[in-house]
């Protein structure tokens, strides 16, 4: 039988109103001070770690139209070929990077990605042709690659059910609000070192995005902390605060890494419904998250040559972060929901979402394009609502794939691979620029996918529930002279088992006498 966890550990709280609010008022004390303590350094670097991804990723769009074009010469599609090159990187390096993190520490392997991207942004400050960018930002992309997808799966190796969806939604948050800082503070690096040393402008911005991310590079190698499983007792956290994960997760069900990566173990991920529906959500999602880019094409469209300006530049720039404020927002209000008064429930609020997404799309796709403000642009400012549902499939998915810290690796690097791979060329045919902003068949084929994750998520609640209750029909009856506790079978690992064989094969593993809700 598998070690039951400590007292701390298993007790479980009372649901009180200042506990949906942030689930550590409900804890004991001993678990507060180390829910503060994770906070503190996992979220908080993982959050400023994502600022600082998302600006040495966008910088190379501020720099070209900041007199990088004209100094190298880019008149014709090499910036298509830039962006190009770092998507290719991005998408080779996820799945390698994931599982590379389920054998070396996270406070090792992650730093080393971000100073690795910062070093290779310093040098794009230097490119002086066309052949050195596609190079560097190849490179850039590579490091990049594995960021996202690691630190979900960190949080999801820490945070139990009522905990991890608040944290993917703070997250997921610093994703939705960096392209409104990253504006600001490029145009502010512009404007203040332009020709400052004999350097134009777009080379100061590679140059000050690395000393930003630099000092949040190194720091994380510091505070960021391993996996429970990995983790050794330091400055910060001690031989009880890991134990004390561990039998948090012990709680949660949720297995450690350490598994030797076998033929039989990945062809075990390859055949999981787990794994193949949440990896088809991600690959789908470039076609509902593509309607909002309309807005600004939507915007500008307005303005008629020889005529008054209707909407200024500054409006055209500004208005579509509304849709980044509205992302973040409802996103951190779903993840509140559903792990305080849901009690954990992902699905009730992801299908809510995607319910009004689809109504949102059929909405963009048979009213009229031009019109009054009131009108269209509240729709183009939802329209990410099913986007926004991003944190608690990626919880979802943690906690349903709980038997398996490599299967979640390996699922959460595909999710992310394959989106990036279908975005390449979802934009390229359903959503063409020349068409902007009358792209009503991509919102005609949003509405089809909206409607389709429906099903999908359907389908995963579905076989989530028939799953659990396999699980509680296998306890054994507890003897007569240990009646205090229902006690579940030894769980059957995958080298005894094997991986689940079908498709929708049923994957083994062990759940709390009680039995939680999915």
């Amino acid at each position: 039988m598998g070690r039951r966890p400590s007292s701390i550990a298993s007790s479980t709280p009372s649901h009180s109103w200042r506990g949906w609010l942030w689930d550590s008022a409900d804890s004991s004390k001993e678990e507060r001070k180390f829910l503060f303590k994770l906070d503190a350094t996992l979220l908080t670097f993982g959050t400023l770690g994502m600022l600082i991804k998302w600006i040495d990723t966008s910088n190379i769009t501020n720099a070209f139209v900041s007199g990088m074009k004209e100094d190298l010469g880019l008149y014709g599609n090499e910036y298509n070929y830039i962006v190009v090159s770092w998507t290719v990187g991005y998408i080779i390096g996820q799945i390698p990077s994931n599982i590379i993190l389920t054998r070396v520490p996270a406070h090792i392997w992650i730093p080393f990605q971000e100073i690795g991207w910062t070093v290779f942004t310093f040098a794009l400050a230097g490119a002086k042709s066309y052949r050195a960018l596609l190079g560097l930002r190849f490179v850039v992309g590579l490091f990049e690659a594995g960021y996202w997808p690691a630190l979900y799966y960190l949080l999801g190796a820490w945070y139990n059910k009522r905990e991890l969806g608040k944290r993917n939604g703070i997250l997921q948050a610093a994703v939705s609000i960096a392209p409104i800082f990253s504006g600001f503070l490029q145009a502010g690096i512009f404007n203040g070192l332009n020709g400052h040393l004999g350097l134009a402008g777009w080379r100061w911005l590679f140059i000050m995005n690395g000393v930003i991310s630099l000092p949040i590079a190194v720091a994380a190698y510091f505070f960021l902390p391993d996996t429970p499983g990995t983790a050794k007792p330091n400055w910060l956290f001690t031989e009880q605060d890991i134990q004390l994960a561990k039998d948090r997760m012990v709680k949660a069900d949720r297995e450690p890494e350490g598994k030797p990566y076998t033929l039989k173990l990945v062809l075990g991920f390859l055949t999981s419904w787990k794994t193949l529906l949440f990896v088809l959500i991600f690959m789908i999602q470039p076609f509902i998250s593509q309607p909002f880019t309309a807005f600004v094409f939507w915007l500008k469209a307005h303005n008629k040559k020889g005529k008054p300006l209707v909407y200024t530049i500054a409006q055209i720039n500004e208005y579509p972060t509304l849709g980044n404020a509205f992302t973040a927002v409802y996103s951190l209000t779903c993840v509140w929901i559903s792990d305080g008064p849901l009690k954990g429930r992902r699905w009730p609020v992801i299908l809510f979402s995607n319910t009004m997404g689809l109504i949102v799309f059929i909405l963009l796709a048979v009213t009229p394009v031009m019109g009054p403000f009131s009108h269209r642009a509240p729709l183009y400012i939802v329209s990410s609502i099913c986007g926004s549902m991003v944190p608690l499939t990626m919880a979802w998915m943690a906690e349903l794939i709980s038997h398996s810290a490599e299967q979640r690796a390996f699922t959460a690097a595909s999710m992310n691979t394959l989106q990036y791979t279908f975005n390449a060329w979802i934009p390229l045919v359903w959503y063409q620029q020349r068409h902007q902003p009358y792209v009503t068949r991509g919102n005609r084929g949003a509405a089809v996918v909206a409607g389709f994750n429906i099903i999908i998520f359907s389908a995963i609640a579905f076989m989530a529930h028939k799953e659990k209750l396999a699980k509680k029909r296998s306890y054994i009856v507890p003897a007569a002279s240990d009646t205090s506790e229902t006690q579940a079978p030894s769980e059957v690992s995958d080298e005894k088992t094997g991986a689940a064989v079908g498709v929708f094969a049923v994957e083994p593993k062990i759940v709390e006498a009680s039995g939680r809700a999915i």
